[in-house]
């Protein structure tokens, strides 16, 4: 079995990626053991690392697997135009949108 090498999220597009709520997540999810949308068991090798979250004062370490983080990745460039004014005027300019591009084009890799 062959792995690919993770893929590093920037910092800076961490919040725009939307998680589920940590109070409907098994705690295997919340920990990162899980995949925090599918569900799937994740290793180092397989685990890509969404940041660390603080919801309510608690500390959690969401990861995912590749094919879920494409998927939430999607959404959110998807989701930008609407809430960036650049974009509004000229997408092709907004720097935020791009990346999120860049980074479904790393994750499809």
């Amino acid at each position: 079995m062959t792995t690919r090498a993770l893929v590093d999220i920037p910092v800076d597009l961490l919040p725009l990626i939307l998680l589920p709520p940590l109070e409907v997540l098994s705690d295997a999810r919340a920990r990162g053991a899980e995949c925090v949308w599918g569900g799937e068991p994740l290793s180092t090798a397989t685990a890509i690392d969404l940041g660390e979250r603080d919801t309510d004062g608690e500390h959690w370490f969401p990861r995912a697997c590749r094919r879920c983080t494409l998927h939430a990745v999607h959404t959110a460039r998807n989701a930008h135009p609407g809430r960036c004014e650049q974009c509004v005027d000229d997408a092709s300019l907004c720097e935020t949108r791009r990346a999120l591009h860049a980074l479904a084009l790393e994750l499809r890799r």
